[in-house]
């Protein structure tokens, strides 16, 4: 009996076995695999009338089960199956169709923005490298399927048909950044080059929205609470947040656009403060936080996923128990929120007293407002007189409250730990402001006020990818100007965002792929080899991010508040570290930026990357590699990925997050740290055996060494399969993995950041 094969446009055709091993060919030629270890593992059932896809995908799946550790160039070979189905649902063939018939099917459809039509089609489709899509690991490919392709509906969530092919994305977004460029296609070009070789990758909402009718391209946004319930005084665009329901209803529309968010609560009275407009009292910020929990659950992005909200506190709020306690899942229910990220702001001083075994004492934010506008010795001086005036609301030891966080760090992961005077010491735009709070994934550290709600536009670069200091300087150069443009181009889903980023225009410049590098370079993460280059590797990062910033800036104009900033003075931020060894010539920058000034703000921070590393197929930002190899499953089934720095033939070196001494981990960050303008998302990984004096110590050493931010504390008693309990500082503590794995390491689908 002849087998008919029905193929995607409904015409029928004999069953032909050339055509598969035709098809494998092709997939496996060049690559370290076996054509007919495919064939063999393709369990295909022919029968009269199957569809021309299903025989595709049956190949698919069976490449995808054959990546290992020891055989992973499969992930090659399935991404090569996958991308044929893709240039089949797009144009009918295995051709790329003309970047102008893209475009103007995509304006045709409402999808994508008219004006990219005024652009030069013919000379952009010229460099247009299809070749690229090969680079693709069948993981990264795969999520540009699920999420970022533009379909004909708008819908990523696989509904509509696909009517843009990868290099038609990255050309998309590159024109879409061009927009109000002088030469667009010349810069349309060297943007695209650098996406489309996973030099760099532009964040998540960059990818998703430039260049098409919607414009909101920026990742997280940080706001502070004002502690009233409406706003007192004539209210405009700007300050009309500027209350408790003012600022959840900003969240509310900073979420619907997809926007990350951290809120400063500590001005909000706590429980118990006097209300002098009823005579009534306060019932703290617990009440008002559950409001917010609930409205980043209701407002969910567009269906796609719960709004991601991190909520910031200093610890001398007399809620801060309750605070601590929002993520148990014992207790009175009314008073948990689930969905929310809490995140201490921890002033010097605090710690100060946990070594001293002093006393530590809570103070009304209503009465002495002035506590959260001051930092380092002012902070000091005024909180230990109030101190010693008995104006605290109550005291205890300092010890009690640090064991406190660091139990619930451990049973939740929450509250993340930062801390304020850092940040606040080595802020280049203390000139006009106080940095009150970090964003959702603390990499953010930018000034907030009730008239300004702080952006952070991101963007990585792939040290895998640079070659030479020469490459990266380059790469970084194009990359800050891709940045900068975002800001120009954004939609603001406030008034008082768009001030913020029209009148300081910070970027988050930020990398990805620096474990595979390690592995690469042969380098030890617990080594001093490796904190040595990671000095010289990170400086020369910095010094050609500032160093583009202020050309730039000579280009087109310095930000509007750069007078009196740290960098009008020609204080670098190698200045304000705590290790201010250098190699390079940061006087000579520093004379440079005094006469032409800079284009941004801030320049650096180091988000998390857990997306947008997939789709080049690298390690996340600066994290070690979480597990060597794990299973992804979605709707295409089930497949092994394996770690990319496995390919280098350095097992040895490839070190899982929880097999590294965390104090490399904490000093590495503090190497980084020294020439990052922000801050960077720093994990910890502890296992459930861990006792809570080294903990502390942890968290001691990391504050010592002047990192600004810490993110998740990551137990790995969950991978363990351990649910017993453990003894820590003879408190007993449920060795529980955090609930919610937003924007995390273990967690390939985050899209928070990037």
């Amino acid at each position: 009996m002849d087998i008919k094969v029905i193929k995607r446009d409904g015409s029928v055709e004999p069953f032909s076995v050339e055509k598969i091993h035709k098809v494998a060919n092709w997939a496996c030629e060049g690559l370290d695999v076996s054509q007919s270890e495919l064939e063999t593992a393709t369990h295909l059932m022919a029968f009269d009338g199957i569809r021309s896809s299903d025989i595709h995908q049956a190949l698919i799946k069976s490449a995808s089960t054959l990546i290992s550790v020891e055989q992973p160039q499969y992930t090659f070979v399935a991404a090569r199956l996958l991308l044929q189905t893709i240039y089949k649902e797009v144009s009918n063939n295995t051709e790329y169709p003309t970047l102008r018939s893209y475009i103007e099917r995509g304006v045709s459809l409402g999808r994508v923005n008219k004006e990219l039509l005024d652009f030069d089609l013919e000379s952009l489709n010229a460099v247009v490298v299809s070749n690229r899509d090969l680079q693709f690991t069948y993981l990264g490919l795969q999520t540009l399927v699920d999420r970022y392709l533009v379909r004909e509906d708008g819908d990523v969530g696989k509904k509509g048909k696909i009517i843009e092919l990868p290099q038609h994305m990255f050309m998309r977004v590159a024109m879409g950044l061009a927009l109000k460029e002088k030469n667009r296609t010349a810069a349309t070009i060297r943007f695209y080059n650098v996406l489309s070789k996973f030099e760099f990758m532009s964040s998540t909402p960059t990818l998703f929205n430039a260049g098409t009718n919607h414009s909101q391209l920026s990742s997280c946004y940080l706001n502070t609470v004002a502690d009233s319930i409406d706003y007192e005084g004539d209210i405009n665009e700007v300050n009309r947040y500027a209350s408790i329901f003012g600022t959840i209803q900003e969240c509310a529309n900073l979420s619907k656009f997809a926007g990350g968010i951290g809120t400063d609560w500590t001005r909000v009275r706590s429980e118990g403060d006097h209300i002098k407009s009823t005579n009534g009292k306060s019932s703290g910020i617990v009440p008002y936080l559950k409001v917010f929990n609930d409205t980043a659950i209701a407002v969910n992005q567009g269906g796609k996923r719960n709004g991601a909200f991190a909520a910031y506190l200093e610890p001398w709020h007399p809620d801060l128990y309750e605070f601590i306690d929002l993520k148990k899942n014992s207790g009175d229910e009314r008073r948990r929120t689930h969905d929310i990220f809490p995140a201490l702001w921890i002033p010097d001083l605090m710690l100060e007293r946990v070594e001293s075994n002093g006393v530590w004492s809570f103070f009304s934010p209503g009465e002495y407002p002035e506590l959260h506008e001051l930092y380092g010795d002012e902070f000091k001086a005024r909180y230990e007189e109030l101190e010693a005036a008995g104006k605290f609301r109550k005291q205890v030891t300092a010890l009690e409250v640090w064991k406190k966080i660091l139990t619930s760090l451990f049973e939740t992961g929450h509250p993340w730990i930062t801390f304020k005077d850092e940040c606040n010491r080595r802020n280049p735009q203390s000139h006009v402001g106080v940095i009150h709070n970090s964003n959702l994934c603390t990499e953010i550290t930018l000034n907030t006020s009730d008239d300004e709600t702080a952006v952070c536009n991101l963007g990585s670069i792939n040290l895998i990818k640079m070659t030479s200091q020469a490459h990266l300087r380059e790469t970084v150069r194009t990359a800050i100007r891709m940045l900068d443009n975002v800001i120009d181009i954004n939609f603001y889903p406030s008034k008082r965002a768009e001030r913020s980023n029209t009148r300081h225009r910070p970027i988050g410049l930020g990398v990805m792929g620096y474990t595979e590098w390690l592995v690469k370079e042969g380098i030890d993460w617990e080594s001093e080899h490796h904190l040595q280059l990671a000095d010289d590797l990170f400086e020369a990062w910095s010094f050609y991010a500032i160093e583009a910033s202020s050309d730039l800036a000579a280009e087109k104009g310095i930000y509007s508040s750069f007078e009196g900033s740290k960098w009008s003075q020609g204080i670098m931020p190698i200045d304000t570290a705590r290790d201010r060894h250098s190699t390079m010539d940061w006087n000579g920058l520093a004379e440079k930026i005094k006469k032409q000034g800079m284009r941004n703000s801030n320049v650096m921070a180091i988000a998390p990357t857990a997306t947008i590393s997939n789709i080049v197929g690298t390690t996340p930002c600066i994290e070690p590699i979480f597990k060597r190899q794990y299973t992804k499953t979605n709707l295409s089934g089930s497949f092994v990925v394996v770690d990319p720095s496995l390919s280098y033939g350095r097992p040895e070196l490839c070190k899982e997050a929880f097999e590294i001494d965390q104090h490399w981990l904490i000093r590495a960050a503090a190497v980084r740290q020294k020439w990052i303008d922000q801050a960077q998302s720093t994990n910890l990984f502890v296992k459930s055996s861990i006792r809570g004096s080294d903990l502390a110590q942890m968290y001691m050493q990391a504050w010592k060494l002047g990192l600004k931010t810490t993110y998740y504390l990551r137990s790995q008693s969950k991978e363990l399969g351990d649910s017993k309990n453990e003894v820590i500082k003879q408190e007993i503590i449920e060795t529980a993995e955090p609930e919610n794995k937003f924007c995390s390491i273990d967690n390939p689908d985050c899209e928070s950041c990037q």
